[in-house]
């Protein structure tokens, strides 16, 4: 009886070729987590400045009426300040940044409140208001520190007082 041993050089070269497949799909599957990864992480943080911001300008839009949208300072703290007025009282709503939150909080016209009372809308580091004529310039600064901004028209002109 007479063994081949052509199968057991063919067998190996299967296996080899095999494992180079084997890692070239492992080598694949790695690069590709690590793009998911730094694609999820970007995304993260323009989520938080595009919804502060969307946030903001859909505020803008639904009270832009003469004298209701208007940038204030609160407790030191820069503000965008909305009045309304519900069952025959005044209310102010103010948009601001405190502890690294962007918060929002309704109160009775003139009511003094605490920072810290806001309800947290987005993580950020920061919330800036810019005015001139009838536009708002809105600064968010995620938690990363990167920037994004939108100019809002106000219809009615920017009223209120700015202090």
């Amino acid at each position: 009886m007479k063994k081949r041993t052509s199968y057991t050089v063919d067998s190996i070269f299967v296996l080899v070729l095999f494992a180079v497949f084997a890692v070239t799909v492992l080598f694949v599957l790695m690069s590709g987590a690590g793009v998911y990864k730094d694609t999820q992480s970007v995304m993260t943080e323009r989520y938080q400045e595009r919804t502060c911001l969307s946030y903001i300008t859909a505020k803008v839009n639904h009270y832009d009426e003469a004298g209701r949208v208007y940038v204030t300072k609160v407790n030191g703290v820069q503000a965008l300040a909305v009045d309304e007025q519900m069952g025959g009282v005044d209310y102010t709503t103010y948009i601001y940044c405190h502890d690294g939150s962007i918060k929002e909080i309704m109160v009775d016209k003139g009511l003094d409140f605490k920072l810290e009372d806001g309800l947290d809308i987005i993580n950020a580091k920061g919330l800036e208001f810019d005015t001139s004529e009838n536009l708002i310039k809105v600064t968010c600064v995620g938690e990363d520190g990167s920037t994004a901004f939108a100019t809002l028209h106000v219809e009615s002109g920017v009223g209120g007082d700015e202090s």
